[in-house]
């Protein structure tokens, strides 16, 4: 097996490692593979709606919708601006791919805290030159080689493209990214490729390594490179003994002995999300999406009931809608929302 190339690898104590569980004095000989480490970021999420005190003095694209929160730094993981942006649908046919956008968002979140957080020693940035312009960013070309171009598709997404005869231009996408980070530590230059699988890991070993990082390393030549990979706990670890073994599923195992011949490295995390927090985050993005499009929506939240009120809530801090029965009349009417800070600091 070949060894990671730098000796001082940063990320060592990260990595998978090979161990026997069994006892000294043992006859049994069995190794295991397991991760030490996590990232060890917590993170953890909030929903909201443009009527939210969050949201007060922000332009209307710029509201939040899902806020992602890691220590006291507050993120905007979704905006209303998002919806405008996607390339796909905002209803139950999509749920896939919103679900999939999500967990990219967080994954990319918690990798740029924990790199900037992971040592005095070193720091992210590097990867774009003087000619990058963050407001033209989409189709920015990163690096090229005679054969290899690594440009943004739309940011923060990267694609790999091959001139291979084919295609429009004679390129053809061989590989997208979910996102990549340039990581300076002492000497050397570390590229770290980030992919989520959030509900079954299906890595093919050969593709990763001929169309991810055969490229790049053409294109980032004189780099250490490692693969983050992000998925759930019943993803990656063996179900029987987690907590304390934490030894990983075979999948993976195999993922990691291919990219470590090839003297690449491996990090696998786990989100802190549940599969129902991923779905409630999904139901949450639908019911926004519908309400500022003016569709008719479907609430998941919860109501609140008197003779008098009727106060529906969607996820948000605030109430989605409150109705207020008409003395006279019988009828329901609408009210104005008001927060409850406001309603305070009025008293």
């Amino acid at each position: 097996m070949k060894q990671i190339p730098d000796p001082d690898y940063p990320f060592a104590d990260f990595q998978p490692v090979y161990w026997s569980p069994c006892a000294e004095d043992s006859d049994e000989t069995a190794v295991i593979c397991s991760v030490k480490r996590n990232h060890g970021i917590r993170g953890n999420y909030r929903l909201h709606n443009p009527r939210d005190e969050l949201n007060e003095g922000k332009q209307f694209l710029d509201r939040t919708i899902i806020e992602y929160r890691i220590a006291a730094n507050s993120y905007p993981l979704y905006t209303i601006g998002d919806f405008f942006q996607s390339q796909y649908a905002f209803d139950p046919r999509a749920e896939g791919n919103i679900i999939g956008d999500i967990a990219e968002r967080i994954s990319r979140r918690i990798t740029k805290y924990w790199l900037k957080h992971f040592s005095r020693a070193g720091y992210t940035g590097g990867i774009f030159d003087r000619r990058f312009n963050p407001h033209e960013r989409d189709n920015f070309i990163i690096a090229h080689s005679d054969r290899y171009i690594l440009k943004i598709r739309k940011y923060p997404n990267l694609v790999i493209l091959d001139k291979s005869g084919k295609g429009k231009y004679g390129y053809e996408n061989i590989k997208e990214l979910d996102g990549l980070f340039d990581y300076r530590y002492g000497e050397r230059r570390h590229i770290l490729v980030l992919e989520s699988k959030l509900d079954k890991i299906n890595v093919d070993c050969g593709d990763l390594v001929e169309n991810l990082f055969t490229p790049l390393k053409q294109l980032l030549p004189a780099s250490t490179f490692t693969y983050v990979l992000f998925s759930g706990q019943e993803s990656i670890f063996v179900k029987k003994g987690f907590e304390r073994l934490r030894q990983i599923k075979q999948i993976p195992q195999k993922i990691f002995e291919s990219l470590r011949a090839e003297g690449i490295g491996m990090l696998l995390f786990t989100f802190n999300e549940s599969a129902a927090d991923f779905e409630r985050m999904k139901n949450h993005l639908i019911t926004q999406y519908r309400s500022i499009t003016h569709l008719g929506i479907e609430l998941h939240g919860r109501m609140r009931l008197s003779d008098k009120e009727i106060t529906l809530f969607d996820g948000g801090e605030t109430p989605h809608l409150k109705l207020v029965k008409d003395k006279q009349t019988g009828l329901w009417r609408e009210v104005k929302l008001t927060h409850k800070g406001k309603r305070k600091s009025q008293a």
